[in-house]
């Protein structure tokens, strides 16, 4: 007897099918003919795609044309749209949070479908991985500094208890974690300062911005106004670690919190000074230092700025590992050649009494040189002592 094997095909079922279709915004032709908007370059104004065009920011897409008005999925994208009325960039974890206020419990695959119809990301940048509403590029855009991120990572003696607390899949609100209500269970989150239920922080980041460009590195704000920041996020946050074993770390965050005010406050100082008068008119508020603590500062502080300025900006750089730390073009100047002072010297004429005594005081400097490096390296060590 032989045995006959028919073709068929299995029929899915009816109920899966409508679930499905419920769930899973269909791709439509308008949406294949989108820009991109997943982790785009944050310099990608001047990047060119294979077809030699520059690629911009993604235009706003008029989704209402496309989506049946009442739907299902008008409902969902009309609410994530209303998000981006209220504020232009958003961190997911916010985003999802307040959908999830809303009645929305969208799967990760959904809401990002939903996001690309009317927002796009950075892949590097202070915005890094924050849904941008379309048509909006916070680079050029100063006011877009309080939507900037801000990190925040657990030092290795506290990371037990994150690793703990993830390990039972353990959830704060995010709103929580913003108000600095509690101690984060991830070892390393990106918070948005805008989000951020501190005082001083809505102060500081509302004040006019000292950049007058958006870099990748910093964004609007200076080197030291950033760390400023990540200081006293570090200070709320140890403030409110539930187990014991923080005390020296919450010590020695205070104390970094108030040095880096005081750093903000000679940046604010150096302003003022390269101003000219003739600009500075009317713009005493703009340059108006920070509230100091009520110790004085240090003369040797205030006769080096510079150097402190310089000796700061190698704190916890390798800790954030964000931060391209610049060389400063000044240091070079050790470096200049005493052949062309002599030579400069020996411009002058020489016919005159003192001509010859000028280039053999040139050539003495020469010889004495080995002590001024004496000199620098200990003034180096002596502010390297302070700033620890």
């Amino acid at each position: 007897m032989y045995a006959v094997y028919l073709p068929f095909r299995l029929k899915p079922s009816a109920t899966l099918s409508a679930k499905k279709n419920q769930e899973e915004p269909v791709q439509h032709q308008w949406e294949m003919s989108m820009e991109p908007v997943l982790a785009l370059d944050f310099g990608i104004s001047d990047i060119l795609n294979v077809n030699f065009r520059k690629l911009v920011i993604p235009k706003r897409t008029n989704w209402e044309e496309y989506i049946s008005h009442g739907s299902d999925q008008w409902v969902s994208q009309m609410a994530l749209s209303q998000l981006f009325d209220e504020r232009p960039i958003w961190p997911k974890e916010s985003l999802t949070e307040r959908l999830l206020d809303k009645g929305f419990n969208f799967s990760d695959h959904i809401l990002r479908r939903l996001l690309s119809r009317v927002a796009y990301y950075f892949s590097r940048g202070p915005f890094l991985r924050f849904w941008i509403k379309k048509g909006y590029d916070p680079r050029k855009d100063p006011d877009s500094r309080i939507y900037q991120k801000i990190d925040y990572r657990v030092r290795p003696p506290l990371q037990s208890y994150c690793d703990a607390n993830s390990a039972n899949q353990l959830k704060h609100r995010w709103e929580d974690i913003c108000a600095f209500r509690v101690f984060p269970y991830k070892c390393h989150t990106t918070l948005q300062l805008f989000e951020l239920g501190d005082d001083y922080i809505q102060e500081q980041i509302r004040k006019p911005p000292a950049q007058t460009t958006c870099s990748s590195e910093t964004g609007w704000f200076s080197y030291n106004m950033l760390e400023n920041l990540k200081d006293r996020v570090k200070v709320r946050f140890l403030s409110v670690f539930p187990e014991p074993g923080s005390e020296h770390l919450l010590k020695a965050a205070t104390e970094s919190f108030k040095k880096s005010k005081k750093m903000c406050s000679k940046d604010s100082f150096i302003r003022a000074e390269v101003i000219p008068p003739e600009d500075n008119a009317g713009k005493e508020d703009v340059a108006e230092p920070n509230n100091l603590e009520d110790d004085e500062k240090d003369d040797t502080e205030a006769d080096n700025v510079e150097e402190a300025l310089d000796t700061y900006d190698g704190i916890d750089a390798a800790e954030d590992g964000e931060i391209s730390l610049q060389s400063h073009s000044y240091m070079n100047m050790e470096n200049i050649s005493r052949t062309h002072l002599q030579e400069l010297f020996g411009s002058f004429p020489s016919s005159e009494a003192g001509g010859d005594r000028i280039q053999q005081e040139v050539a003495a400097t020469h010889t004495s040189d080995e002590e001024y490096q004496i000199y620098e390296q200990e003034s180096d060590g002596n502010f390297s002592d302070e700033s620890d």
